[in-house]
């Protein structure tokens, strides 16, 4: 089996388990959730937050635990220095199982608003 193959394998995988869509209905509710905190975005507006959709990341016999994909939403502002006028600020990734079941969730914000 070639390399394609497998990357079209993986894709249709993921495709099938709608893990980008689980993952974007999953940060809005971490949004909605905490909406009245005002630390929670560490200074930032939800609405100048953008959201993209970074990749997957599949882990495949990992030393403590079963293999898994990770699915990444970027959180970005616009800031005219990066590429795409994009800087980055922080993500949200999603952990399935190869089945699609959530193992673990991370939301991370790795710069505050100055």
């Amino acid at each position: 089996m070639k390399a394609q193959d497998i990357e079209l394998l993986l894709k249709e995988r993921v495709t099938g388990l709608e893990l980008k869509k689980t993952a974007f209905e999953s940060l809005t509710y971490i949004f909605l959730n905490n909406a009245a905190d005002k630390n929670f975005l560490c200074g930032f507006e939800q609405q100048e937050i953008k959201t993209m959709f970074d990749g997957y990341q599949y882990l495949i016999d990992r030393r403590f635990g079963s293999s898994i994909i990770r699915t990444r939403i970027g959180l970005y502002i616009e800031n005219e220095i990066y590429l795409d006028n994009l800087e980055p600020i922080g993500y949200y990734e999603l952990e399935t199982d190869l089945d699609g079941e959530v193992l673990d969730d991370w939301f991370v914000i790795e710069k505050e608003k100055h």
